[in-house]
């Protein structure tokens, strides 16, 4: 009897441990997505595919505008070939955002943005430093301000970067 009792038991603790809660791309949960992220396990978690966000997740995806942890995973264009690590929390976060605004899944080849004033030869255009991306925040959050007394598709298609040399 005791045996069978330990069996069951066993064979519990061996279900439950096996289940896991699959990550709902078509109504993402913004904080799953961003743990997910942090956790470094994006693509064998979720896959290489962004969630579909819709204009109601902006509000929680703005509570990490002003987080700049660097992250190993995040999915890009299935068009581009470009890859650049590491990827920043934030920088990430406005790119999708961005997607949302627009109504296009990746609204570039890749979530990185640059300044068009620095350009160098051998490296390109460079990336925003952490006190650009932090200004980058507060540009988001000023407009989702805006957007939120007044919905028009104007301002929801802003271009936020319009008086700024940052570029996708």
């Amino acid at each position: 009897m005791k045996t069978k009792f330990y069996l069951l038991i066993l064979s519990l603790i061996t279900l439950i441990s096996c289940t896991k809660d699959d990550f709902d791309m078509n109504d993402p949960d913004v904080d799953e997505f961003v743990s997910i992220l942090k956790n470094g396990n994006y693509f064998n978690e979720v896959g290489y595919e962004l969630p579909n966000f819709a204009m109601e997740d902006i509000a929680g995806l703005l509570h990490y505008a002003k987080d700049t942890s660097r992250i190993e995973e995040f999915p890009t264009n299935p068009l581009s070939s470009r890859y650049t690590n590491p990827k920043i929390l934030n920088e990430c976060i406005f790119w999708t955002i961005d997607g949302i605004r627009y109504s296009i899944k990746y609204p570039s080849l890749e979530p990185c943005l640059r300044d068009t004033t620095d350009f160098s030869e051998t490296e390109g255009y460079s990336r925003l430093s952490g006190r650009e991306l932090m200004d980058v925040a507060d540009l988001y959050l000023d407009w989702y301000d805006a957007y939120k007394t007044n919905h028009s598709e104007d301002i929801r298609t802003k271009n936020i970067f319009e008086n700024t040399s940052y570029r996708w």
